[in-house]
């Protein structure tokens, strides 16, 4: 027997996709990432040109220094000249006392090229002392343009990741409603409603792990993200579902397709993990929020023991032999695994998050 509704899901949610469509395209803007990106490419090109600059101007500045290093040499070697040639035209003089016919134009030819050579080195070393000032006072200001640019760009980092992690969580936020069919085994023991339930209930998971991966495949920065994707909490909710078509599809196969609404609520710091960046991005600003206790969080939870061949039954639905790897919601759920000549594991355990069930079953006394 073949069960049938209309599926009414996607008909009651047409007009909020139609305005949130339109809603989108009217605020369709260029990427904050994209755009950030570009402000770093021309504060990178910036810098190399400051750097440039402050290379051209410490390279003048040392050259300059030598200069002024050579000069200072250069005087005291003329200084040392003209001192010289005073001392020899001052002895030409006392000698004139003696003889009026003594020559002195050599002496003081000399002595006047020789103080000639000296202020031409003195007025040197001034225009030295006066570029070394300038090209200082250039250096500091090209040094303090050099700290602005790096600062911000330094800003525009926080910025560019900042930009990354809002973007990638409003991504992993997005809702979705998918089609999902699963086939399933029902037990010669289960009544009709048990398997239904069944169904429904693997058919949800199925719609989860769909959602999940659909999710993580449309993300901007995918590849990254998978890297990543250990330990993240993404906790999908199953918003609304809608079964269009159930019934056995032959001996003990029950057929099950269902439209479900889902949903990401990913934890705090989902983003940060999955852009492998700081938590404080993700913290920051952020307000403490309440769960919406009417919807699901669902939680990968791995069942496993140490025998083979054994059966784990879950909320009465069995699901064969360990190791078994379900998503389950959030809740208290029934575990039970047995095998033949060994106690039966019966418990009821409490799952908050993914999370592991380690059992090991104790050999039967009766046997």
């Amino acid at each position: 027997m073949i069960t049938r509704r209309i599926p009414a899901l996607i008909l009651a949610l047409t007009s909020f996709w139609s305005v949130a469509s339109f809603a989108a395209e009217e605020t369709q803007q260029v990427d904050p990432v994209i755009a950030i990106d570009e402000k770093i490419d021309q504060k990178k090109a910036d810098i190399d040109t400051v750097n440039q600059e402050f290379d051209t101007e410490s390279a003048n500045l040392k050259r300059l220094q030598q200069e002024s290093a050579s000069l200072k040499r250069e005087a005291s070697e003329r200084e040392a000249k003209r001192n010289r040639s005073k001392i020899a035209l001052d002895k030409q003089y006392a000698r004139l006392l003696d003889d009026p016919d003594t020559d002195l134009t050599s002496f003081q030819k000399e002595y006047q090229e020789s103080w000639a050579a000296l202020k031409d080195t003195q007025a040197r070393q001034l225009n030295n002392r006066q570029e070394i000032t300038e090209n200082e006072v250039k250096l500091s200001q090209v040094k303090q343009k050099k700290a602005r640019f790096n600062n911000e760009y330094e800003n525009l980092q926080e910025s560019h990741i900042e930009a990354r992690v809002k973007r990638i969580n409003a991504e992993l936020r997005e809702s979705n409603v998918l089609e999902t069919s699963y086939t399933t085994t029902c037990s010669t023991t289960m009544t009709l409603g048990e398997c239904a339930n069944q169904g429904k209930y693997l058919t949800k998971q199925k719609a989860v792990k769909a959602f999940k991966a659909k999710l993580l495949a449309e993300l901007t920065e995918t590849t990254l993200a998978k890297q990543n994707l250990d330990g993240v909490q993404l906790n999908i909710h199953v918003q609304e579902s809608q079964l269009i078509k159930s019934g056995f599809a032959g001996s003990n196969s029950y057929s099950t397709q269902m439209q479900a609404q889902l949903q990401a609520k990913p934890e705090a710091v989902a983003a940060c993990k999955l852009l492998n960046v700081e938590s404080r991005y993700c913290l920051k600003g952020k307000a403490s929020t309440q769960t919406n206790n009417k919807n699901k969080q669902w939680a990968n939870v791995t069942v496993r023991s140490d025998q083979y061949n054994d059966s784990v039954t879950i909320n009465g639905v069995k699901y064969g032999s360990t190791p078994v790897e379900i998503v389950l919601p959030a809740g208290r759920h029934q575990v039970t695994v047995s095998k033949e000549g060994y106690e039966t594991y019966n418990r009821v355990i409490t799952i908050n998050g993914n999370d592991t069930v380690w059992v090991k079953l104790l050999a039967s006394k009766e046997s």
